[in-house]
């Protein structure tokens, strides 16, 4: 269960840009001295998202739950500021954190110039491997799947990333690589036969088992535009009275990435990668299937804020909202499966 933690005297590091679009800064943990991001809910003009810390709070510990590679979240305040807290995702001296615009603009350079409607399924795949990493599919149908069950509609190029490893080694082999890129072709043949004779394989070959050595697919995060968070208190109960708006309103919430150029909505989306990646869709489902239970949800749910201190109780879930959470998530979970298991049986 995610904690509750006072960083108001945690050291702070400002005019660091961390991306996204909610209040975040950098707060430095007393006890190991690593970097943590500390961020609130939207509250910009009309968009005043109060509980939208809470969805990237609840999709952690829900993902977690389901065996997804989720980012830990923890509740935290800074002096009169309530919000999340997640650790760095990398070791800064020994990673570094590549987010997926820099991949896909590498394959597609027009991406640069209409990334929020290009953001496609094809376009990450064909990313990943014009630099060989086309083994992280899996990763993506992950991620995918789980937005599906939460709801986001947020997973911009800059919401998903990897980790790639930082090693005398890993440098060296690349300047080698970049040097053998520059010569003349007399050069490379020699090489060739040398390295072909010496490692029977070649560079290229080479090449790719190294780059996926160093380079993983990072921990989901970013989820808080999810749980329908952007919802008002009287719409929640409107939507927990109606079945029939609930369904209308789940139906028509769609991910930020697409397919080729359509913008299909969650369920469909997972339907037709699974129409060219059955197993992987089949078996991320059947480990969905086996470990949710709606108890278990309920718990989550209901208990997520217990830890708040009293100066905070304004900002606690009101229970309306938890209960439109659990029914949300539990339908959603219903209809992706009963869906899947409907087109494949």
């Amino acid at each position: 269960m995610a904690k509750y933690i006072d960083i108001s005297n945690w050291k702070t590091q400002v005019h660091v840009h961390t991306g996204g679009t909610r209040d975040k800064f950098i707060a430095i943990s007393p006890d190991d001295d690593k970097k943590y991001y500390f961020k609130t809910s939207i509250n910009k003009g009309f968009k005043n998202y109060k509980y939208e810390f809470w969805s990237e709070v609840i999709a952690s510990e829900l993902g977690r739950s389901l065996g997804f590679n989720v980012l830990i979240y923890d509740v935290a305040s800074f002096n009169d500021k309530i919000g999340c807290l997640s650790k760095s995702i990398i070791e800064e001296d020994k990673e570094e954190h590549h987010d997926g615009y820099r991949y896909i603009v590498q394959k597609y350079p027009d991406f640069s110039e209409n990334f929020k409607k290009a953001h496609s399924y094809q376009r990450i795949i064909g990313a990943l491997k014009n630099v060989q990493l086309e083994n992280l599919k899996r990763d993506v149908i992950e991620m995918i799947i789980f937005d599906a069950i939460i709801g986001n509609t947020d997973r911009h190029s800059e919401n998903w990333a990897l980790v790639v490893k930082k090693s005398e080694y890993f440098e060296v082999f690349d300047r080698f690589c970049e040097h053998y890129e520059r010569s003349n072709w007399i050069v490379k043949w020699m090489v060739f036969c040398r390295f072909f004779v010496k490692f029977k394989m070649t560079i290229q070959s080479l090449k790719k088992i190294i780059t996926r050595q160093k380079t993983t697919f990072s921990t989901i995060y970013d989820s808080g535009s999810s749980l329908a968070r952007e919802l008002s208190d009287e719409k929640v109960c409107e939507l927990l009275a109606d079945e029939q708006k609930m369904d209308h309103f789940i139906g028509k919430g769609k991910p930020d990435i697409r397919w080729n150029n359509e913008n299909l909505n969650h369920i469909e989306l997972v339907n037709t990668i699974a129409l060219d990646d059955y197993e992987i869709v089949h078996q991320v489902l059947e480990r969905v299937k086996l470990l949710y239970n709606k108890q278990m949800l309920q718990d989550l749910v209901f208990h997520i804020d217990k830890d708040v201190p009293e100066n905070f109780s304004g900002h606690k879930i009101p229970e309306e909202r938890k209960r439109f959470i659990v029914k949300y998530i539990d339908s959603r979970i219903s209809k992706i499966l009963h869906s899947h298991e409907q087109m494949f049986r």
